[in-house]
């Protein structure tokens, strides 16, 4: 019976043992809580991403169509040269005047750069990133009590146009915007950003005023289609809204077979493929569910360090002055705890056999074998009472049971003395 489970006492004072469970205990704990397909913390319309808020839906079905499709994870300057079609939905790095420059000098030469801009307020009005400013794009100011009600502008009709054309009939946008120094695709004044400008999808505000939800911007050669908003083409909503179609249309109608569809991820704020250890560190390190981890990782290895730490002698080196050596009794009672505390029974248990070989003219032994062979030897009875068999019975506990080994062995040595 004491041979079942024997190993699980000794194991539990090993250090290592506890250094196997902690670090289980974490892995474990980073398995359970890793980051699902169905769930993110932030919004992201972004090439990679599976959950609702990211496109990757919309990107597979312009692929499926015939074009190709691919995440740019470089800046639009300093990089690659911009070319084929650019998709920059609701960046969270907005691009710098250089890459501005960069991109619209591309579409000039008959590229295509499908954009929903960012919707940015101040207290009573919208702001502008320079890329709107750029496009000549200004958003209309969405009041608090309308976002609380969730409210959206009325009577969204398309306009009439080949990307429009046998379109299901329109939900009503969130956002409206205008173009400066155009109205309803008439040059009105010299501030015009863009050479002409084609309506797609229209609403009205409380205040009958007209907004625009989605248009095609005419620049140079090429094309720009602008929308109000990227709800539409998220995971979540690309099926049942059909402005995700008019997307799809845009990119195959203004693509050529040879050229690409590329999703400006780096303005989403990523850089590029991240290898395994970056993705370790950035759990660790950047998610709340992984700090707490790392830290409780950490406070337990403190634990097992100060349980494994020598803090000094045991004992002052200037006794005190009723104190100026131990007892026999306490210097054993601390050799015992030091074994005790080590899990050296089994050697404690050698030593105190050592004594009886020395009394009866015997080599000490070196192991269990050798010490059941000197008790055995020894011990001239067969019957199971004797001391030297409840010594014998003491070592081959697990852990050994030293007080009846010790004890056997003294009533032994008295036997012998005192016959």
């Amino acid at each position: 019976m004491n041979g079942v489970g024997g190993p699980t006492p000794r194991m539990r004072n090993q250090p290592l043992f506890w250094v196997v469970v902690v670090l289980f205990a974490a892995l474990l704990a980073g398995f359970l809580f890793r980051p699902e397909g169905q769930r993110s913390n932030t919004v992201l319309r972004s090439f990679f991403r599976t959950t609702p808020d990211g496109v990757a839906a919309l990107a597979r079905g312009i692929e499926r169509l015939g074009r190709a499709v691919e995440p740019r994870i470089t800046p639009l300057v300093d990089a690659d040269a911009v070319r084929g079609t650019v998709v920059l939905l609701r960046p969270r790095l907005p691009p710098t005047p250089r890459e501005i420059n960069a991109l619209l000098e591309h579409v000039r030469a008959g590229g295509l750069f499908v954009y929903a801009p960012p919707y940015l307020t101040g207290r009573r009005w919208t702001e502008q990133t320079p890329l709107m400013d750029s496009l000549g794009v200004w958003f209309r100011f969405r009041p608090v009590t309308e976002e609380a009600r969730e409210e959206t502008l009325l009577e969204p009709r398309w306009r009439a146009h080949a990307l429009t054309e046998d379109l299901p009939s329109p939900q009503a946008p969130a956002h409206g915007f205008r173009i400066f120094g155009f109205s309803d695709g008439d040059e009105a004044n010299d501030s015009a950003k863009v050479a002409a400008l084609n309506p797609l999808l229209t609403a009205t505000d409380s205040d009958d005023e007209e907004w625009m939800a989605a248009a095609e911007v005419a620049l140079g050669n090429g094309r720009i289609v602008v929308l109000s908003g990227a709800d539409a083409l998220s995971n979540a909503d690309a099926v049942a809204d059909p402005l995700a179609a008019l997307a799809v249309r845009a990119a195959l109608a203004y693509t050529g077979e040879a050229d690409t569809v590329f999703f400006a991820e780096y303005h989403q704020g990523i850089r590029g493929h991240r290898t395994p250890a970056e993705v370790v560190r950035g759990f660790f390190l950047g998610s709340p569910g992984g700090r707490v981890l790392l830290h409780l990782v950490i406070l337990s290895f403190l634990i097992l360090a100060c349980r494994g730490l020598r803090f000094g002698a045991p004992a002052p080196a200037v006794a005190p002055p009723d104190r100026e050596r131990r007892s026999p009794l306490e210097h054993v009672s601390a050799l015992g705890d030091l074994y005790r505390k080590a899990g050296a029974a089994r050697t404690a248990a050698l030593l105190l056999l050592t004594r009886l070989a020395r009394a009866t003219r015997q080599p000490p032994p070196r192991d269990t074998a050798e010490a059941d062979t000197l008790l055995r030897r020894l011990d001239g009875e067969e019957s199971t009472d004797t001391p030297l068999a409840r010594a014998r019975k003491g070592l081959h506990a697990d852990p050994p049971d030293l007080t009846a080994v010790a004890a056997g062995i003294d009533e032994h040595l008295e036997r012998r003395i005192n016959p």
